[in-house]
């Protein structure tokens, strides 16, 4: 045999496998990289866009805390209803500090047809028709409406429309607008990203545009792009690939949806566009974000090169090693072969010796089997008959592994179950997502009762089949391991474990109903609901504030069903009753009544507390109000109570004597005149 041939047999497929291999390796880690980078913008993108939402959500809590506060005004609501536009400006005028200093740009009052009334930034103009989505959808709800919208001259701004009313009905309506570019700079701070904004050039005009942005200190290069504009951005200088990509795009919107990279300079970028949208679902441009990869990039360079050359080397070490091994292989067999030809030689002579011997004993071994086919019959059909009763043993002790497995991961699991559900008691946040979860152990233990029944059932079969087949050893050891494993307690033990986990869940349903109850802060309709229940549902809640030092006296009366928002007096009698709590320095006691006339519902929380000062009562109800210390108070308790009273078309009052105690008095209407808040 050549050497050459060997060698190249052996080593030259060998050679190929490892390029395979690692080329094979090099593809997987480039496509792993990229999908982590794409990811990594993936997240950064929900991770940008949810900071967004709640600094949008909390901006627009404020623009309402104002707008309630402005459209309460009954200076502002006589100047509204009698249409003076003068009076308007005098009265908004005092707002406007206040609006500015919390980044609050714009206040509009706009008539009941839509068309602008006053714009307090600019008196001069006026009886325009808004078109804006908030104003239409406002309009057409009755309902606050708020979101984030591209104005005419291309500034984005958050704006929220409250639909204005009076007793006499409505005014109008009151806007409120700020714009969001600090929100968005603040997003690249809090994010550690950087990203870009671009708007169509199709939804703007250029000479509005210079104008709108010259409000705001701000220049915008028109002629930059063929079809759009950057409105906003957090580097000072894009990457020259990203401004041709931009450039080069034939329309309105990138479609960089899988990522790219871009270079400023030393620094490596992977940028990735989402469509940017207003809160009506239009697209208005995009969203890019840039991550910056550099020092990743020079550590999967590092990486490759380090793993190239160590590939490299190892392959030419055993390139090396497997060519002297072979040669000497290839030398050996040579010397082999030649032994081998001369044994060839003896082996035939023994060979031809030995098929005369076999002859003969082939002869004898058929006589022999002919004896021994009958015998070996028999002991066949028994070995079979063994094998089957082995196997039905066996098939047995695996069920009752397996049942007993299976008995020992359904109590853990109920155990677990339980001792989440009383976690979860102490948050009311989340109550309502702990229904489901109570539900499915329910239906679990409901089954699982049925199963053990079964189960039960199926121990006692196997257990006779087991003392009609099985030796009286092997019974012997399989009792041994019953009672040793205590299998007979377990089963008696685990049907009352079943039905006391029943109870503790109907037990957690009732609490966690009773704290869902209140907890549904988002439903405001109106309906006919027990006002006591209400009160004491209130009571439960601020237990924790309650019961180390007031004692609660009840004198309830006689009172029927009032038409009222349930969650909304939850709240009136929640903020009544902490309020109560932390006017009681000490010990005190907090006393509930209720009664009812001809036409009214009174319900009365009095306390023994520190009481009011005589001068500060007059101001109590007014927003931001507080003489708590700093931090510990806003000051819009009361007022939301005020509110929430007043919106029922009832009344509250207060009485209160320094160091003796407080009482608040609230009347409701038993048939109001609104139905819905």
């Amino acid at each position: 045999m050549n050497h050459t041939t060997i060698r190249s047999r052996i080593l030259i497929p060998l050679s190929l496998t490892f390029l395979v291999l690692l080329g094979s390796f090099l593809y997987s880690a480039f496509h792993i990289r990229g999908s982590e980078i794409s990811h990594r913008l993936d997240r950064e993108y929900g991770s940008t866009l949810s900071i967004l939402k709640k600094m949008l959500s909390s901006k627009t809590h404020l623009m309402a805390v104002f707008g309630h506060t402005i459209t309460n005004d009954l200076h502002l609501q006589h100047a509204m209803r009698h249409q003076n536009r003068a009076a308007l400006l005098i009265g908004a005028g005092f707002y406007t500090k206040q609006l500015a200093s919390n980044g609050i740009t714009h206040l509009y009052f706009h008539d009941i047809s839509g068309k602008n009334f006053l714009r307090v930034h600019q008196p001069t103009k006026y009886n325009d028709l808004i078109t804006r989505d908030s104003l239409q959808r406002a309009m057409q709800t009755g309902l606050p409406a708020h979101g984030l919208e591209l104005g005419p001259f291309g500034t984005l701004a958050l704006r929220l429309v409250i639909p204005w009313s009076d007793r006499a009905g409505l005014l109008g309506y009151l806007e409120l607008a700020t714009e969001i570019t600090d929100i968005i700079d603040d997003i690249t701070i809090l994010n550690n990203i950087d990203f870009l904004i671009t708007v169509k050039k199709e939804l703007l005009s250029k000479e509005a545009l210079a104008t709108g942005y010259s409000w705001v200190g701000k220049q915008i290069d028109w002629d930059q792009f063929p079809d759009k504009i950057i409105v906003a951005q957090s580097m000072d200088q894009l990457p020259p690939d990203l401004n041709q990509l931009i450039a080069n795009s034939q329309k309105s919107s990138l479609n960089i949806r899988t990522w790219k990279t871009a270079a400023l300079g030393n620094t490596q970028y992977a940028l990735k566009s989402f469509p940017f949208k207003e809160t009506n679902g239009r697209t208005i441009g995009d969203f890019i974000l840039l991550y910056d990869t550099t020092q990743q990039n020079r550590k999967f360079q590092q990486f490759i090169a380090i793993v190239l050359s160590s590939s490299l080397l190892v392959c030419l070490i055993l390139f090396t090693f497997a060519w002297r091994i072979l040669g000497q292989i290839e030398k050996t067999i040579s010397q082999t072969q030649q032994s081998l030809a001369a044994e060839v030689a003896k082996v035939s002579e023994a060979n031809r010796l030995f098929q005369i011997e076999i002859a003969e004993r082939q002869k004898a071994e058929s006589a022999l089997s002919d004896l021994n086919s009958h015998l070996e019959e028999r002991i066949a059909e028994r070995t079979r008959h063994l094998e089957t009763t082995t196997q039905e043993l066996e098939q047995g002790r695996s069920d009752l592994e397996k049942a007993y497995a299976e008995l020992k991961s359904r109590q853990a699991m109920i155990l677990h179950q339980d001792k989440m559900a009383s976690i979860g008691l102490l948050a009311a946040g989340v109550a309502h997502d702990i229904n489901n979860p109570i539900g499915f152990v329910t239906n679990n233990l409901e089954e699982l009762r049925i199963y053990l029944t079964r189960l039960q059932d199926y121990i006692t079969n196997q257990d006779a089949i087991v003392q009609s087949w099985a030796p009286p050893d092997e019974q012997k050891k399989l009792r041994e391991d019953w009672n040793q494993l205590g299998i007979e307690y377990i089963l008696d033990d685990f049907g009352a474990i079943i039905a006391e986990s029943l109870d503790g869940t109907t037990r957690v349903a009732d609490i966690v109903k009773n704290l869902r109850s209140f907890s549904r802060v988002d439903d405001f309709s109106f309906k006919p609901a027990d006002i006591i229940e209400c009160l004491e549902s209130a009571v439960k809640i601020t237990q924790h504030e309650l019961r180390h030092k007031v004692q609660i006296n009840r004198r309830y009366g006689d009172i029927p069903d009032v038409f009222c928002s349930p969650q909304q007096l939850n709240q009136v009698f929640m903020n009544l009753l902490v309020n109560a709590a932390h006017a009681i320095e000490k010990r005190g006691e907090i006393t509930l009544q209720s009664w009812v006339d001809s036409a009214y519902v009174y319900i009365a929380i009095s306390d023994t507390g520190c009481g009011i000062p005589e001068q500060q009562l007059p101001k109590i109800f007014e927003p931001f109000y507080t003489t708590k210390e700093a931090g510990k108070g806003t000051g819009l308790g009361l007022s939301i109570v005020a509110d929430i009273i007043k919106l029922h078309h009832g009344e509250i009052t207060v009485q209160s004597q320094p160091d003796q105690g407080t009482t608040f008095t609230i009347k409701l209407p038993l048939r109001p005149e609104v139905h819905d808040a």
